[in-house]
């Protein structure tokens, strides 16, 4: 089976269309844009509009975008005059992005830690301003699909997924494979798995993210691969790592190199 890849636009630290031109020769069709959260929301959809354009000059399609994170953009907050602040910030960047006829946002539910005693307090925030932005993104046309995360944000399970997405009647989920460290994949796509929209693919040793190249790392590719397809999932297998995620290779790698790879399992 021929998978729809996508490559975050991270991959480069210095992208430029050229670049992309040789990710889309490689088999590349898809780009989920990366902005930069430390800026204000009209600085990111400035930002943002740079990376479409080089990346549609490269022939390939940008059909997602990653919303902002850090403690600015955190729906969690406990801060109740930031909530309403970081909310019509976020539903900026999503007007920008449906001009651009990008339908889906990947959204963190925190920025970290989040301490153990407050965590059921920061769960009900999160799933409170995730249904209100999802309304507000609903009438763009807009799907979000909240990631699952690491250590102790927000979504770090397949449980807090369910009750933060509503079991995807409010939201999707991006699944994260390197982001996993409380439960296996084979547990987290059995309960969620009929509401992934969208993939961040890269490897791990489980102990910690680290978003290497495809067998860098322990994930079982091939069993990986077949456990989405009987999950049904149709989206793109859009990977989030950067061309120097290679250890092994010590060197920057090819966009050709990860499709071959990704293509062989």
């Amino acid at each position: 089976m021929q998978e729809r890849l996508g490559l975050a636009t991270c991959f480069y630290a210095e992208p430029s269309a050229e670049k992309w031109r040789q990710a889309a020769a490689a088999g590349f069709t898809d780009a989920e844009i990366d902005v930069d959260g430390r800026q204000n929301a009209a600085a990111i959809c400035q930002q943002a509009q740079q990376r479409y354009d080089e990346l549609t000059a490269g022939g390939l399609r940008p059909s997602s975008l990653h919303l902002p994170f850090g403690d600015a953009w955190d729906i969690s907050t406990e801060d109740a005059a930031l909530s309403p602040q970081l909310l019509a910030g976020l539903e900026t960047i999503l007007r920008w992005a449906r001009q651009q006829d990008i339908r889906l946002a990947v959204l963190h539910a925190s920025f970290e830690p989040i301490p153990e005693a407050r965590r059921s307090v920061r769960l009900a925030l999160a799933k409170a301003n995730l249904q209100r932005l999802a309304e507000r993104a609903a009438k763009l046309d807009i799907r979000l699909a909240v990631e699952d995360l690491p250590r102790s944000c927000l979504g770090n399970c397949s449980a807090e997924l369910e009750q933060l997405t509503q079991t995807g009647l409010v939201a999707g989920v991006c699944f994260d494979v390197n982001h996993l460290l409380k439960e296996s994949h084979q547990a987290f796509v059995g309960r969620v798995g009929r509401y992934i929209l969208t993939t961040h693919l890269s490897d791990y040793d489980r102990i910690d993210e680290r978003h290497w190249f495809p067998g860098e790392g322990c994930i079982d590719w091939p069993a990986l691969k077949q456990l989405l397809r009987q999950a049904d999932y149709r989206g793109r297998w859009l990977f989030e790592l950067n061309e120097n995620a290679a250890p092994s290779l010590g060197r920057p790698f090819t966009p050709a190199e990860l499709a071959a790879r990704f293509n062989a399992y």
